[in-house]
């Protein structure tokens, strides 16, 4: 009876120490170590297994979420591999309720979309968005695209990057605009407006991201 205890006790304890694999402690150097290029063996061998996997196209995305020595809560560090190799990361610290600055929203010509400019804070997490992004394109009709993308998004923020991610669903940039119509009150990141406008085929496309962005000639 003795012998099973021991066994069920080391069993459970176990069980504990894998599905806390991917939050165990980390410092910043360890961080450091983690350099553009590297494999995926060669991340894992410094991070462990990632908590989350998402595909998009050609990149492979990871997400961890590790508690870092000296940084108050936990911190999400997210990765993107092409062809097995790192090309993207970023990290930043995990809020439950994340502080959101409100303002008015300014119409001109009616062509900016109505509902408050977020302003303060980072993109989407990219499990959040990989998973809009796949129900959005998972619709079978633009409108209905459009509208749950609309009613998707809320009052949450993204990237520059993820506005273009989403706007590539399409191939014409009328149907690009009108996703950038829907999105531009989210972008969190408005210093890389570039990043959109640089996503569109025609200059006269440009100029309508611009007016809808707000950016001033």
């Amino acid at each position: 009876m003795r012998t099973i205890k021991l066994t069920l006790a080391l069993l459970v304890f176990a069980i504990c120490i894998s599905s806390c694999a991917t939050i165990l402690g980390i410092d910043s150097n360890t961080l450091m170590k983690v350099q553009k290029g590297m494999t995926k063996q060669d991340v894992t061998s410094i991070l462990g297994q990632p908590m989350h996997r998402s595909f998009d196209h050609e990149v492979e995305g990871w997400t961890y979420e590790k508690n870092i020595a000296g940084a108050p809560g936990i911190t999400v560090i997210e990765l993107g591999f092409v062809d097995g190799r790192l090309t993207y990361m970023d990290s930043y610290e995990k809020y439950t309720n994340p502080p959101v600055a409100v303002y008015p929203s300014v119409e001109v010509n009616g062509d900016i979309p109505s509902r408050p400019h977020v302003t303060v804070g980072r993109g989407m997490s990219e499990r959040d968005f990989q998973s809009l992004y796949n129900k959005v394109k998972s619709k079978p009709f633009k409108d209905d695209q459009l509208e749950l993308l609309e009613n998707g998004i809320g009052n949450r923020k993204l990237s520059c990057k993820q506005c273009v991610r989403m706007m590539s669903i399409y191939t014409f940039d009328d149907d690009k605009l009108k996703v950038l119509k829907i999105l531009a009150p989210n972008i969190a990141d408005r210093e890389n407006y570039d990043e959109i406008i640089d996503a569109l085929d025609f200059i006269s496309s440009e100029e309508k991201a611009r007016h809808i962005l707000g950016i001033k000639k």
